[in-house]
């Protein structure tokens, strides 16, 4: 009998083994599939004749903002630091307070303010994080003073 109780509580435990076993293996492929739906958005932006990389976060905003390229911005000069266009269209928000801007970060102003950073600087003003350009150096060399005309496309 005591042969019989020890298979009883191998087999319980053989269970309760594969259902952990099995769990593991769902939240991993859970985990993969999460990972999978934040994979990066590879635009470009192309001003100057010259064509920059950027890499755009996976988001509600990027997918909306994507999906009207190509298009072609006036971008405005503010502040010495920062090129923008308002869209004719609202974007989905995620805004959140920044502590620091980077040269090259693509960021959302309110639900449809395009802004593009060429200076580091400390704020604390919110926005919604987009992205931001591959080759910042040379994209801030090729930026210059003034307005620019910059478009936007997903690269191939």
């Amino acid at each position: 009998m005591s042969i019989n109780n020890t298979k009883g509580k191998n087999e319980i435990l053989n269970t309760e083994n594969d259902m952990l076993i099995n769990q593991s293996i769902n939240n991993n492929e859970d985990m993969e599939e999460n990972m999978n739906s934040k994979e990066e958005i590879k635009i470009k932006l192309t001003l100057n004749n010259k064509t920059f990389n950027a890499t755009l976060e996976n988001n509600e905003t990027t997918k909306e903002l994507v999906s009207m390229f190509p298009m072609t911005l006036n971008m405005n000069e503010l502040n010495s630091n920062e090129k923008y266009n308002y869209l004719d269209t609202n974007l989905t928000t995620n805004a959140s307070r920044q502590s620091r801007i980077n040269a090259g970060d693509i960021k959302l102003f309110g639900s449809n303010c395009l802004v593009v950073f060429y200076e580091s600087f400390n704020t604390s003003y919110s926005y919604t994080n987009l992205g931001t350009v591959d080759d910042v150096d040379s994209f801030v060399s090729e930026l210059g003073n003034g307005n620019i005309t910059i478009t936007f496309d997903v690269a191939q």
